[in-house]
């Protein structure tokens, strides 16, 4: 594999393997996640940022679950393949990063979905929410305001003359 792609994918072999990520990883979560930040991130993220996330995975816990994502790659792929037969009818919005997976996230969705729209956010890698976070509210606004704008009229009292008012017609 061209060293670029094996850089971005390199970890997911790994962390599929049962229990030697977690031998490896442990008390070096730094230096592990540290490296998986900056090798997928199209803008440098935050130093506080990323100690934060590795001080949420230093639990054991939180460690191997994380890798139970990658551990579940082969179910989660039979499962899509099943997806495909009934796709979502529902609205679904695709964002990818420019400097990571781009155009590919909407494309891969389009094959689950019949109403996929689709954004790319420039110079923004895998952590979208955190090296774009205001282009991504900026994705996230429109696509959820129809659901908000539902959720609170259907949320809104009425008023008691009217409502009562109604009851005796």
């Amino acid at each position: 594999m061209p060293e670029p792609i094996n850089n971005k994918v390199w970890h997911i072999p790994f962390n599929r393997v049962d229990k030697v990520p977690e031998q490896l990883i442990r008390g070096r979560e730094d230096i592990y996640f540290g490296y998986e930040f900056a090798i997928q991130a199209g803008k440098k993220l935050r130093e506080d940022v990323v100690r934060y996330y590795v001080r949420l995975v230093s639990n054991p816990e939180s460690l191997r679950g994380s890798l139970g994502f990658y551990r579940a790659w082969d179910e989660t792929v039979a499962q899509n393949a099943q997806r495909k037969n009934r796709p979502l009818a529902m609205p679904v919005l695709a964002i990818g990063g420019a400097a990571s997976w781009g155009e590919l996230v909407g494309n891969e969705m389009k094959l689950l979905a019949t109403n996929v729209q689709s954004v790319v956010i420039p110079g923004t890698g895998h952590w979208v929410a955190e090296e774009s976070p205001k282009a991504l509210l900026a994705a996230l606004t429109p696509f959820l305001a129809p659901y908000r704008d539902a959720s609170a009229a259907a949320h809104t009292p009425r008023p008691r003359a009217a409502a009562a008012s109604r009851s005796l017609g």
